[in-house]
């Protein structure tokens, strides 16, 4: 759906600007929020290879147990079922330290 709305939506800037003579301002748009673009992502990236470096060294430390023994409460709440020596459990466990410490792009890609 998205695919069709988005050209819509372009197409309709681009022959509104050619209509009212601000084909120049679009442009500059264009240009100005490429760049914008490409510095967001740049910083996302820095941002989630230092933190999925952390949470790495973290999964081959003891501090990944710490963490698991810290959120066994609220896991056996919302897991009952998970078996509690299991690899599964440290995974969720970790994944849930790094939402809560704000680094939802960090967590989405943790594995062991």
């Amino acid at each position: 759906m998205l695919n069709i709305v988005w050209p819509i939506f372009i197409i309709i800037s681009i022959v509104f600007a050619i209509f009212t003579g601000n084909i120049k301002e679009l442009n500059n748009s264009i240009f100005e929020s490429t760049s914008s673009a490409v510095n967001l992502c740049i910083t996302l990236l820095g941002t989630m290879c230092l933190w999925n470096g952390i949470m790495q060294i973290a999964s081959k430390t003891s501090a990944m147990e710490k963490i698991t023994k810290f959120l066994s409460p609220i896991m056996k709440l919302l897991f009952p079922k998970l078996k509690k020596n299991s690899n599964i459990y440290q995974e969720i466990s970790m994944n849930v330290v790094a939402n809560v410490l704000g680094l939802g792009n960090a967590a989405t890609p943790l594995r062991n």
